[in-house]
This record gives structure tokens, C-alpha cells and sequence, in this order.
């Protein structure tokens, strides 16, 4: 008989536009495979018919729970008033608690997707036999007290710098009463070591990534960046680019932003410079991805792996990135997998030597793809995910 397992996400899983999807798409498909799967899942709206078949074609019990908007910002708003994060305040709600306390005590395993979950089994006295999975995938506290020095807007410097005070202490406390805690960053493994039992656990990419080979010559002479546009450290990076990187190489490198939901304030900016292209959500982003000369990654704010990243280094291209993106990619090294740029100016200069000479740098393309099959499946992270579960569970 399956252990009965109760996982709770805090939003949808499609569309497959950003890491949080695919990582959490492919985890559904592992702990379906293993235990009795039930799943919670928080959303502002009823989620899209194509998210229900995927449920039911794996045959999987999941109950979808509405938090209107309007309820989320009063309890953001009610909570700025007290020492809890915003992000818990958002997502939580009373009513819920009540569904999954009672579902928790059903269930041998028990898994909070990011910290936006873990709230809801905060009180929960777990039993012999019962495993308390934190999600927690990245350190949140750690991110938001990198970023607020780095960001742009005044707004989410002020939110960064409440925020990351406060997820301190709820991060700390959250992996002291877990059972085992996930993270992908070995260096944010380090930092919460001493807190309790977390393990380095990487994400993947789709095995087809590796023998992908449609192209386009529509494409061929740009440099692309990938992400869903409407999270706050893609933004910065495409500004960050935009402005330093393209005003210097622009009129010869064409800059193409794939990716869905682009925010107001990217598009407006990107329209004060030549061959800037912004796609919004395309079927299939790979194409771009393949078709380009470079793909770079000049995150300045965030944290965490970046699957953008990974996918690119599978598709086998020349991948540019900042130090930030290539710090949790363990095992890759500068010049061998990828390319680490320290500046605007390196940035530009790699590009132009790419655009010149191509063949000099077709060997970090390869290197790359070879590190990611090696390391970075879905079938490795299934197998770690559940290896975890397995040797703390009694």
C-alpha cells in the first residue's frame, strides 16, 4: 500500500512558462509515481481546463481553493502591521487551514511548496510516522537581502528590506520544525546548515532539450534572454541589460525577451532602443534559445538556480551570464561550461568575439551539454527527492 502523501502549491502549474511550473509539473509526475498523491492548490481565479486534465489523466485527488485578490492585499495590508512576512500573509487563509489540517492528518507525508505553504502546517503535531517536507527551494531572506541593494525601484527596495527581516526568522524556524528541507543553491545549503536537516537537491531539464534542433536564421545574429517577464529579477536583468550591455553593441546585436506576461514598465523602456524585440508568451521558446548566437543571464537580483540556464547549457549554446546565475550551478565551471561576465563591457565584448568567431567557443557549448545530462535530469532530482523523503521516513 502507497504512503498517502498531501502537497500544497500556492498557485497553478500551467501554464509551463517559468521554473516554478516545470519543477513543480515534474514533481507532481514523481510523487504520483511513488505515493497516493493529494494535492491543495491556492489560486486567485478557477484554474484552466488544461491544469484539471492533467490532474485527472494521472489520476490524481486535487482540490482547488480560491483566495480572492481583494482578501490577499487586506491581509498584506493588516499584516505590515506585524512581525509575520508578507508572503505568508498573502497566501494564507483561515477557512483553508481547516481543509488541510484535515487532510494533513490523514497523510503520512506532508510537503509545503515554498515558504508561501508552510504557515499551514505550523501548528501541526506530527505524528511517529508522519515526514514534514519544506519545499523550500530557495532562501527567500537571502535573495530579497541581496536584491534590495541592487534593485532599481524605490518600491521593491522598501518591500526587500522589510521582507528579508522578517523571512530570517521564519526561514530559521520553518527548517528547525521540518523534517527535511530542500534547497537548490549549495551556498544557501551552507548558510542554513545549522538550522536543521537541508539538502542540496538541483532541478533538471526535459531530456528532449538535448536533441532539440529546430532553428531559424531570423534569429541567428541575436542575443536572447528567457524568462517570465513579470517576475521582478528577470525584470531587472532585461533593464540592467537594455541599458548597459545593448546601448554598446545594439545597432550590430539584435536583443530578443521571450518570455510571457513582459510588465508595463520593460516594454515602455525597451522602446527607447533599436532591434529590441519583446515576444510575450510563444509556444515554443526553445527556437529562439536555438537559433541565437549567445543566451545570457545578467541577473542582478534573485537567487537560486536559474533553469534558464540549464536549459540553454542542455540546448548546447553559448551561455553569458552574471555571477549571480552561475553561482548554484555546481560542478560548472567559467570558460569551460559558460561564460561569467563581470561587467557591461565584458558582456559586450564576449558577444562581439562570439558573433566573429563562433568556432573558438563551440567547446563550452559542448561541455555544457554534456554537465547537464550528467547532473541535471528530472530523473535525478525524482530520485534525490524521494530518496530524502524515504531515509527520514519511519
Amino acid at each position: 500500500m502507497k504512503k498517502r502523501c498531501l502537497l500544497v502549491l500556492p498557485r497553478p502549474v500551467f501554464p509551463l512558462v517559468c521554473g516554478y511550473a516545470l519543477k513543480n509539473y515534474h514533481l507532481i509526475k514523481i510523487l504520483n509515481t511513488h505515493y497516493d498523491l493529494k494535492i491543495i492548490l491556492i489560486s486567485e481565479k478557477d484554474i484552466s481546463s488544461e491544469e484539471q486534465n492533467f490532474y485527472e489523466s494521472l489520476s490524481v485527488e486535487f482540490y482547488s481553493y480560491r483566495i480572492p485578490k481583494y482578501k490577499s492585499y487586506l491581509s498584506c495590508a493588516i499584516g505590515l502591521f506585524s512581525s509575520r512576512p508578507l508572503q505568508i500573509c498573502y497566501f494564507y487563509d483561515r477557512e483553508l487551514q481547516k481543509k488541510i489540517d484535515l487532510l494533513a492528518s490523514e497523510s503520512d507525508i506532508l510537503i509545503a511548496a515554498l515558504i508561501r505553504t508552510r504557515k499551514y502546517f505550523e501548528s501541526i503535531q506530527l505524528k511517529a510516522n508522519q515526514t514534514l517536507v519544506f519545499d523550500m527551494v530557495d532562501s527567500i531572506a537571502l535573495n530579497y537581502s541581496r536584491s534590495k541593494e541592487h534593485t532599481s525601484s524605490l518600491l521593491w527596495r522598501f518591500l526587500y528590506s522589510i521582507e528579508s527581516k522578517r523571512l530570517l526568522k521564519y526561514e530559521r524556524n520553518y527548517i528547525q520544525t521540518s523534517t527535511i528541507t530542500y534547497l537548490f543553491n549549495p551556498e544557501e545549503v551552507n548558510f542554513w546548515n545549522n538550522a536543521g536537516n537541508v539538502t542540496w537537491l538541483p532541478h533538471g531539464v526535459n531530456n528532449t532539450l538535448f536533441t532539440y534542433t529546430r532553428t531559424t536564421q531570423d534569429y541567428s545574429n541575436s542575443v536572447v534572454f528567457i524568462g517570465k517577464m513579470d517576475y521582478r529579477p528577470n525584470v531587472e536583468a532585461a533593464l540592467w541589460y537594455l541599458n548597459n550591455v545593448h546601448v554598446i553593441i545594439g545597432s550590430k546585436i539584435p536583443f530578443i525577451i521571450v518570455g510571457a506576461y513582459p510588465t508595463e514598465e520593460l516594454q515602455n523602456f525597451a522602446r527607447k532602443f533599436p532591434n529590441v524585440t519583446i515576444t510575450g508568451y510563444v509556444d515554443d521558446p526553445y527556437v529562439y534559445m536555438n537559433s541565437a548566437l549567445a543566451i545570457v543571464a545578467p541577473m542582478q537580483t534573485g537567487g537560486g538556480i536559474q533553469n534558464k540556464v540549464l536549459e540553454g547549457m542542455a540546448l548546447g549554446k553559448i551561455n553569458i551570464i552574471s555571477p549571480l546565475a552561475a553561482a548554484s550551478i555546481v560542478g560548472a565551471k567559467n570558460g569551460v561550461h559558460f561564460l561569467i561576465a563581470n561587467s557591461a563591457e565584458e558582456y559586450a565584448e564576449y558577444i562581439i568575439n562570439i558573433a566573429q568567431n563562433p568556432e573558438q567557443y563551440q567547446s563550452i557549448a559542448t561541455a555544457a551539454q554534456e554537465l547537464i545530462k550528467n547532473q541535471f535530469t528530472w530523473e535525478a532530482y525524482g530520485r534525490g527527492y524521494v530518496e530524502g523523503i524515504e531515509a527520514t521516513h519511519i
